[in-house]
């Protein structure tokens, strides 16, 4: 509160040095009280903008920072994803190296199985051999003599001796036989148990696989946003830099210019003029179609500091002892800029021929105020001729006008462009 009581000071004491700095060129210059606008609220308009912006930006970084913390979670879920089905790979890599190792085992049954039959067929047909010949030697032994019956006897019986030991072979070999056979029934179970799951597997190793490459593609969609993003927020932040710079020193500003003297606009007009016989004569008048006191010119230029006031609009005010106990609340003033520094800036549609120049004040950070003088071209008329004088028939604007410099007072409100360009972002 203490530094906005002197910051109205400053402007009363720069509005009451106006009609002083007028002086330089009484031509035109007459302004009244009411012809200065006041402007009571238009600091704290103007940092209630200030603040919204800034706030509005703080928002957009915590909004780019949640984005950027959900897709590092949903890259780390793609990561848990991706060692899962690592893990499933090694799986079925396992079981198929048991399934291979049945495999073998089944085929290694089965041929034993099969060399067993084998035997067992070799056996059969000895044993079909044996019985041939026991019943050759018995009709032998029928059509022999008695002497020769006993040695016929004696064969029949270690042929059936041999013959029973055969069938005692063949029933060992059935025996193996039927082990090799449950035992290749339960290797056959366990194969197709072994297919089973590695067919299901497969399906599962398919299923995650689509997955991951679901989440890789979706990562990399979300890297890329992420670097846009951080591409963006590092641009913002850059940008906010160069408008927050409260030490620049040369800074382009644009704004509005009050000047005190209005560019003529000359102009012949026919003025009719009674005469003592009735007839009505008309005569030439010269005329100002712009005439007054004031003008409004749009303005850019730049300024360049010469002194930081900062410390001294935002020095401790005192306070009474009374507030010594309360919270100390700080001004909103504290966090803004004030200097004085030097204009220089050009007008209208044709730059280089309407100069601005004179001392600024910049405060609130981004706002300035300048009182100075305009050097400008203007079409004024030569010496001898007036507004509302008559000229001669003969006469046109180009032989009583001509091109002049003049320096008249202005003063100008201006704002910094680079906080305009942080507006838009």
């Amino acid at each position: 509160m203490h530094n906005l009581k002197q910051l109205l000071l400053l402007l009363g004491f720069v509005l009451l040095v106006l009609p002083a700095v007028a002086q330089v060129e009484p031509v035109g210059f007459a302004p009244t009280d009411d012809s200065i606008p006041q402007r009571p609220d238009s600091l704290a308009t103007a940092s209630d903008f200030l603040a919204d912006s800034l706030d509005h930006y703080r928002r957009m970084r915590q909004q780019d920072m949640a984005e950027i913390d959900r897709l590092s979670r949903l890259l780390d879920s793609s990561v848990a994803a991706q060692v899962a089905l690592r893990q499933r790979m090694r799986d079925l890599v396992m079981l198929k190296d048991s399934l291979i190792a049945a495999n073998d085992l089944y085929q290694k049954e089965l041929q034993e199985k099969n060399t067993l039959m084998g035997n067992q067929v070799r056996a059969l047909q000895e044993k079909e051999k044996l019985l041939a010949e026991k019943e050759e030697l018995y009709r032998r032994s029928l059509s022999a003599s008695d002497i020769d019956k006993a040695k016929w006897e004696g064969e029949l019986k270690s042929k059936e001796a041999s013959i029973e030991a055969k069938s005692r072979e063949i029933a060992y070999l059935q025996k193996d036989i039927d082990a090799k056979e449950v035992s290749l029934k339960s290797q056959r179970e366990i194969y197709t148990h072994l297919l089973d799951e590695k067919e299901h597997y497969r399906h599962l190793v398919d299923s995650l696989q689509k997955r991951v490459n679901a989440i890789e593609i979706e990562n990399i969609r979300k890297q890329e946003e992420n670097k846009y993003l951080a591409q963006k927020a590092k641009d913002a932040e850059e940008k906010a830099a160069i408008t927050l710079n409260k030490k620049k020193k040369v800074r382009p500003i644009q704004g509005i210019a009050m000047r005190f003297f209005r560019t003529p606009d000359w102009d012949i007009r026919l003025t009719p003029e009674p005469s003592s016989g009735g007839t009505v004569t008309y005569s030439k008048v010269i005329r100002n179609r712009n005439a007054g006191d004031i003008e409004f010119d749009f303005v850019t230029g730049a300024s360049v500091m010469l002194w930081d006031l900062t410390d001294f609009f935002n020095g401790s005010s005192q306070q009474d002892s009374s507030a010594s106990s309360k919270r100390d609340i700080p001004r909103f003033d504290q966090k803004f800029n004030y200097d004085l520094g030097i204009y220089v800036g050009f007008g209208g549609s044709n730059l280089f021929k309407n100069f601005y120049i004179g001392p600024s004040f910049r405060f609130v950070d981004f706002f300035y105020l300048t009182v100075g003088v305009n050097i400008c071209e203007y079409e004024m008329l030569i010496d001898g001729y007036a507004a509302g004088q008559s000229l001669e028939p003969v006469l046109t604007l180009d032989d009583i006008t001509a091109k002049s410099w003049l320096v008249k007072p202005f003063i100008s409100l201006s704002i910094d462009l680079d906080f305009l360009s942080y507006i838009k972002r």
